[in-house]
């Protein structure tokens, strides 16, 4: 009997010591978890701004491998079970010749259900929003080039079917986007936002997803230009302001606390969840961002732009812990790279 309960307590210890140090802390049941995560392209799309040719920028998104980053993905999403997560940069890469074959794919979304079919997990698609839709030739100009690709971006909620239901899908586009020329081609960088309602424990939510433009693109409007981030932020926060659920608005707003665009969702009734969290364990929640090819040894996440937000008055009386997941060291690739170039917040809510 004294060696079967050795055995047990030895299971035990090597059982909670198998469990990641950033999981621990989100062992016991909650009422809902929730995550949000930059799945990342996988090279600077601001290059193509620059001259530099659509070759170079593809190559660069093939090195970073989303193949490889997607397992590390899974496994971080494996460790902590978030009900429901908010996905961004979710792309659809198709690389095609002259004739209309395709040569290349890289459907991201795909390949994250795989992963994470593979390590057991039952995930669903919740919601989707195909924002940016771009196609351009990739060895030369249009009148001799010979392979063309085109890229579709899009924002998709996934919930876990063993915890979670969802119903009431939307979506939609900013009406204000950021419009830029690549070799001569006219680009319009469109974003959007989806939503769904979430069943979870015999609470339902409205869970949104979004991600804005970059901090400093400018968008020409019939009063003259303005930032594009702005202008989405209170296109969001007026397209939520009747949802009649308690609502949980995540995403990847590119927005730091005290910009205009988070103080526009901050005073818009809304509160940022990692300001109200229980101070446990203690982090900056910094989310971005890695280098482009995400080979830096050290983190240089040193901005929280990625964010959780809580519809005000609707989660009083809750108890909310919250971190970043996927900023340590464990998290990287066989390759060395980080799976992301943006950390992922995640919060436990218990009501």
């Amino acid at each position: 009997m004294k060696k079967l309960l050795m055995a047990i307590a030895l299971a035990l210890v090597v059982g909670m010591g198998a469990a990641p140090a950033e999981a621990r802390h989100f062992s016991s049941p909650p009422r809902i978890q929730v995550m949000s995560q930059n799945l990342y392209i996988g090279a600077d799309l601001s290059r193509l701004l620059s001259g530099e040719s659509p070759a170079a920028v593809l190559a660069t998104v093939q090195e970073t491998s989303f193949s490889e980053r997607a397992m590390k993905i899974a496994k971080a999403i494996d460790d902590f079970n978030p009900d429901v997560i908010g996905l961004q940069e979710v792309s659809d890469i198709t690389v095609f010749n002259a004739s209309g074959q395709t040569v290349l794919k890289l459907d991201y979304l795909d390949i994250l259900m795989k992963a994470l079919a593979a390590r057991g997990e039952s995930y669903a698609v919740g919601s989707t929003v195909s924002n940016a839709d771009v196609t351009l030739p990739i060895d030369g100009p249009p009148a001799t080039a010979t392979t063309f690709g085109r890229v579709v971006d899009r924002d998709v909620i996934l919930y876990r079917t063993r915890t979670a239901s969802v119903s009431g899908p939307s979506s939609a586009n900013f009406t204000t986007n950021f419009t830029a020329s690549v070799g001569g081609f006219p680009i319009e960088f469109t974003r959007g936002y989806t939503g769904v309602d979430a069943t979870v424990r015999g609470k339902t939510v409205r869970f949104v997803n979004t991600h804005l433009e970059v901090e400093d693109a400018p968008c020409a409007t019939p009063t003259g230009l303005v930032i594009c981030q702005d202008v989405q932020a209170v296109e969001l926060q007026k397209a939520l302001a009747s949802e009649a659920l308690p609502t949980i608005l995540v995403g990847d707003f590119n927005a730091v606390p005290g910009s205009t665009a988070y103080n526009t969702i901050d005073n818009g009734g809304w509160t940022d969840a990692w300001k109200v969290r229980v101070p446990y364990p203690a982090e900056n929640g910094f989310t971005c961002c890695q280098s482009e090819t995400l080979l830096n040894k050290t983190s240089e996440l040193n901005q929280r732009i990625d964010l959780l937000w809580l519809s005000d008055g609707d989660f009083r009386n809750t108890s909310i812990r919250s971190t970043v997941v996927g900023d340590w060291d464990a998290r990287k690739t066989p390759s060395g790279r980080w799976y992301s170039d943006h950390g992922g917040p995640f919060a436990r809510i218990v009501w």
